[in-house]
């Protein structure tokens, strides 16, 4: 009897210490193969090949991923383009079409009469002591891959987006805006071609007393739909006339109230809305999107993180992934609360399920991701009852990478909401 005692106490000893080799030393090791980065990517490889060219632009087939984010290089009429994640890439593409549709426009009958009375009278005296509105917008650094690093505890001074006196006096602000939310585009992007266009046409049709609808009733298309994963929400269309109709500052003061009304504090507020990072455009879609999930508590959580954004790139990100939040408890399943872990808002259900819902492109095991995995599951395990945790990424997880994350518990899904997402931008193309 006691022989048997050994040997079974000599049988758990083994199988324990196996384990301990299994935990300490297999793992890391597995976990530690890290791959390298730049990852060269195929853009035909990636991306449907109807939106690889459009009429004024080509996407190059060399793409570089960090292991997170990809970075594109296109060939424009209006020269070289590089942008920053899938994202942003969509905007861009959809500027771009928009665009051309604007020059069609400049182009016509109509718009060449309105030309002809905006070149009389002084008006343009006032319009060159106004200035380049589009040279007050710059593209802050890149760096999604390095998002939520660091606090932006300033507020902006003088806000580039507000127009001047003069511009708003003689409505040149109001019908850009008018024309922006006509052709789908943002009329306060960082895109200097599309600023200057936008300019133009304003300035024409304010000048030569040429209304928006009398402008597109003349001609034979009509103007390209809203840009992709702006209308992934049945709020998209009510936020987008809400920029059209109401002035930069007006629109801070609407965005306030709800993030009052959310319960956000107001020192929070202050540095979310004076982030330059947020043009009124982004901002206003972000908040709204969180404002309208009424039943989602702890929606602090998330412009607590929104405050982080440190370029164009990452508020693009952030109000991506707010929309995507929208998606899912709107249409997927519904959301019971945000939750932080590491500085990332995650949702968590009502089955006490953690969420993780990113705007990732190409997802791989590097040290950097490794280390913010580590960071994430160690918050997350100190969250009371959670069950599960699933990371949903709109791009593709390496196999590696999806590989190590099984291992901790994640369960994995990619290229989420990838079919709206194809039909929002088929879409957009051929009207």
């Amino acid at each position: 009897m006691l022989r048997n005692c050994k040997n079974i106490l000599f049988i758990v000893f083994v199988i324990s210490v196996v384990c301990i080799i299994e935990t300490y030393l297999v793992r890391p090791a597995f976990s530690q193969d890290f791959q390298s980065v730049p990852i060269i990517l195929k853009a035909s490889e990636i991306i449907p090949s109807q939106w690889l060219k459009g009429p004024n632009y080509t996407i190059e087939e060399r793409i570089t991923n960090d292991g997170v984010v990809s970075t594109y290089e296109l060939d424009t009429h209006y020269g070289p383009l590089t942008v920053e994640s899938t994202v942003l890439l969509l905007k861009r593409m959809h500027e771009l079409r928009a665009l051309h549709k604007m020059e069609q426009l400049q182009d016509s009958d109509i718009f060449a009469d309105a030309a002809k009375g905006a070149a009389t009278g002084t008006f343009y005296t006032a319009r060159d002591l106004i200035g380049d509105f589009s040279g007050t917008i710059s593209v802050v650094g890149s760096g999604i891959g390095r998002i939520f690093t660091r606090l932006n505890s300033g507020t902006a001074g003088d806000d580039p987006y507000q127009a001047s006196a003069l511009t708003s006096t003689l409505g040149q602000a109001a019908t850009k805006r008018e024309f922006a939310y006509k052709f789908g585009v943002d009329p306060y992007s960082s895109y200097t071609p599309l600023q200057k266009t936008l300019e133009s046409i304003a300035w024409t049709a304010t000048r030569g007393s040429l209304t928006v609808k009398a402008a597109f009733s003349a001609l034979s298309f009509i103007p390209g739909g809203v840009g992709v994963l702006v209308s992934l929400t049945s709020t998209a269309d009510s936020l987008r006339s809400l920029v059209r109709d109401k002035t930069p500052a007006e629109l801070q003061e609407i965005n306030a109230r709800k993030l009052s009304a959310m319960g956000v504090s107001d020192s929070i507020a202050k540095i979310f809305l004076g982030n330059p990072s947020y043009n009124p455009f982004e901002q206003t879609l972000l908040v709204g999107e969180l404002a309208n999930m009424k039943t989602v508590e702890d929606r602090v959580m998330f412009i607590v993180a929104a405050c982080y954004a440190q370029s164009e790139q990452t508020a693009v990100f952030m109000r991506v992934m707010a929309q995507l939040a929208g998606f899912y408890n709107e249409r997927v399943e519904p959301i019971q609360s945000f939750i932080k872990a590491d500085t990332l808002p995650l949702l968590e259900k009502a089955n006490r399920t953690v969420v993780a819902i990113l705007p990732l492109d190409h997802l791989a095991w590097t040290q950097r991701f490794a280390n913010k995995e580590r960071a994430v599951s160690e918050a997350i395990r100190k969250i009371p009852g959670v069950k599960g945790k699933e990371l949903l990424v709109i791009g593709t997880v390496d196999p590696k990478a999806k590989k190590v994350l099984k291992t901790t518990g994640w369960k994995i899904e990619e290229k989420f909401a990838e079919t709206i997402v194809r039909e929002i931008v088929s879409k957009s193309m051929t009207e």
